[in-house]
């Protein structure tokens, strides 16, 4: 085999060798990127859940129709619920304070101010609970504080499915 022959094919053997190096290497890292991407969008979906979950309680426990017909919840069971919003108000609003993406954070501050509202509007419904104006706009904040709550968590899980 002549010399010049001998030394192409070291080159090509190299070359080759060189070229799968660092293909490995690439796809090594990449996919150590989205091993951590997907790691942290799962943090992130259960912080978010963590933050969700007592506010989504905090709604159950102020439907509008169960409390009109109750006649209306104790002074401390209202106290009791109030205590857990304004707790599950400032982590929410530091949620969306911290999270990376816009979007989650106006839907956690839309989602504060409509519980605010619906909080408000049960609280006099609790006063009157054979209001019928008072029942009405206490369903329509409920509702409202509800659709608020099921955009901040399709936007958690739209952010999931996404990530890379």
């Amino acid at each position: 085999m002549p010399a010049w022959a001998t030394v192409l094919l070291t080159l090509g053997s190299t070359a080759i060798g060189a070229t799968a190096a660092l293909s490995a290497s690439w796809m090594q890292l990449r996919s150590a990127r989205r091993d951590r991407e997907r790691t942290e969008a799962t943090a992130r979906r259960a912080r978010g859940g963590s933050v969700l979950g007592p506010v989504l309680g905090v709604l159950d426990d102020l439907e509008p129709s169960a409390i009109a017909s109750s006649g209306g919840r104790s002074q401390e069971t209202m106290a009791n619920i109030g205590r857990r919003w304004w707790k599950a108000r400032d982590e929410l609003l530091v949620f969306g304070a911290t999270d990376p993406s816009g979007e989650v954070a106006l839907a956690a501050n839309s989602l504060a101010d409509a519980v605010a509202a619906t909080w408000t509007s049960v609280v006099r419904l609790n006063h009157k609970p054979d209001s019928a104006a008072d029942l009405q706009s206490a369903v329509t904040d409920h509702a409202s504080g509800r659709r608020a709550a099921d955009a901040v968590g399709e936007l958690l899980r739209r952010a999931e499915r996404s990530p890379g």
